[in-house]
């Protein structure tokens, strides 16, 4: 009977979680430079260019590996490589966490835990954030939590598939950010330091070919070009300055992230809920509340992951601690169970407090996402779909002044779409029009951008209205 109620429950914050992410996904869906540069590489492949390179990373010029590309092309097939196909994959992986943390929760003390963690989860702003966006780091969440699902199954009792799945899958997470290398990590020095059970061969065996399975497609780049990228992370670490300064940011990283996870962005209650739940947890440890091994493979990740922040050396985003997200929301839902003993009522309240706090978060009352600087999706497509029309074989570029991208990626891939090419970014001098997106209120002469002074001297045509805030200009040179 509690187990029909609990899975009604985990239903229904399935339902939850899906409605939070799916309403008004068109308008919320974050697609800005990034992520159409990432649309452009996915629909290559769909077109029959497939690569072994990933998006180059923001520091050092190295590169990741293109999976992300691979496990994107499905959605992108399937809905025409419309610019919210990337949304949509981000958002079904994010409810797809969901069950996982429940089992998790359930593993490491009991249902309820489990449906806590579950419910916390879908409301968390953070996480909510994360589905709208197809950046490369955010589908770490999923995997990384499916790993540690599978690594306290293979702790109970060992399975050569299940830790061939372990290995895959941190090959596919080293992909989407290299800090993940903290889990991989854990993995190999979990046994050798903690659980002695796991210390044999097959253990090994069978995760390191699960990893050189999931890391094949950039394996294969690296041994091509004589690990190209592999010296160069090693030249960015050898290089780099500022350990003392990374220590200060890895230490703020964890106060920032459970405020973005938990407590509406509020820096100070993250701060007092990152504490309570690490002291929590020990204690709860110490009591022998929960499995002993089960809580060293937390503490042994949290402990790498500030190690590997530290080695890293430069300012830390909450991305970058990404395969300890769900850990947060886990271990914060086995404290608050423990601390009101289970006592439904109390917890329910709680949870209710906190999804109002968060509510505010989500965002539902802006009719655009915050950083997409009032330019949507369906503004990129009403562009691209005027561009067509009117063009009439010219020899033309693009550019606009909003979201701090000049060269309008997210126009470009809209253009790309429906088979329309402008001259590359690199090159406004040789076009003959320019169609320029900028905003109602800034007269289109005072602009001082390269893309638009080098462009040359030039008249403006027409315009159009994109929207209440832009519109869209045709240039001509004079």
């Amino acid at each position: 009977m509690f187990r029909s109620k609990n899975i009604i429950f985990l239903i229904l914050i399935v339902a939850l979680g899906a409605v939070i992410r799916f309403y008004k996904i068109g308008d919320l869906a974050i697609f800005l430079a990034d992520q159409a540069s990432d649309s452009t590489a996915v629909l290559h492949i769909l077109r029959g260019h497939p690569t072994l390179l990933g998006p180059i990373s923001s520091v050092g010029g190295f590169y990741n590996g293109p999976i992300v590309f691979y496990l994107l092309l499905p959605f992108y097939w399937f809905f025409s490589a419309d610019p919210i196909s990337g949304t949509v994959f981000q958002t079904m992986l994010s409810l797809a966490t969901i069950p996982l943390l429940y089992l998790l929760g359930k593993k490491l003390q009991n249902a309820t835990v489990g449906l806590i963690a579950a419910f916390l989860f879908a409301i968390s702003p953070m996480m909510v954030d994360y589905s709208r966006a197809a950046f490369i780091p955010y589908p770490a969440v999923f995997f990384s939590t499916l790993i540690l699902y599978l690594l306290l199954a293979v702790i109970d009792r060992f399975s050569w598939w299940k830790t061939a799945l372990i290995g895959l899958f941190i090959g596919f997470i080293l992909q989407m950010h290299y800090l993940t290398v903290s889990l991989l990590l854990m993995t190999f020095f979990y046994p050798l330091f903690i659980e002695k059970k796991l210390v044999r061969l097959s253990y090994y065996l069978w995760l390191i070919v699960g990893i050189i399975a999931g890391f094949s497609p950039f394996l294969l780049f690296e041994i091509r070009h004589q690990f190209l990228n592999l010296r160069l992370i090693i030249g960015y670490l050898t290089t780099s300055k500022g350990t003392v300064k990374s220590i200060t940011n890895i230490f703020q990283v964890w106060p920032t992230v459970t405020a973005s996870l938990l407590t509406a962005n509020n820096f100070w209650l993250g701060l007092i809920s990152f504490f309570m739940t690490f002291l929590g947890a020990i204690v709860l440890t110490w009591k022998k509340s929960i499995k002993k091994q089960y809580a060293q493979v937390f503490f042994l990740l949290f402990g790498l992951t500030f190690l590997v922040g530290i080695l890293y050396g430069g300012k830390m985003q909450s991305h970058y601690v990404v395969v300890f997200h769900t850990t947060l929301i886990l271990l914060f839902s086995l404290v608050l169970c423990s601390f009101l003993k289970t006592n439904r009522m109390l917890i329910a309240a709680v949870c209710i407090f906190l999804m109002l706090m968060n509510s505010n978060k989500w965002n539902w009352q802006k009719t655009s996402h915050p950083v997409q600087d009032g330019l949507t999706i369906a503004d990129f497509k009403k562009a691209s779909a005027i561009i067509k029309n009117d063009q009439h074989k010219r020899v033309y570029n693009v550019a606009m002044h909003a979201q701090g991208d000049n060269r309008a990626m997210p126009l470009r891939y809209a253009l790309e779409v429906i088979n329309e090419t402008p001259q590359p970014y690199t090159d406004y001098a040789s076009s003959d029009t320019l169609y320029f997106i900028t905003r109602k209120n800034e007269p289109i002469t005072e602009h001082k951008m390269w893309e638009f002074t080098s462009f040359g001297p030039s008249q403006v045509q027409t315009k159009w209205e994109i929207n209440r805030q832009y519109f869209l200009y045709r240039l001509e040179k004079i």
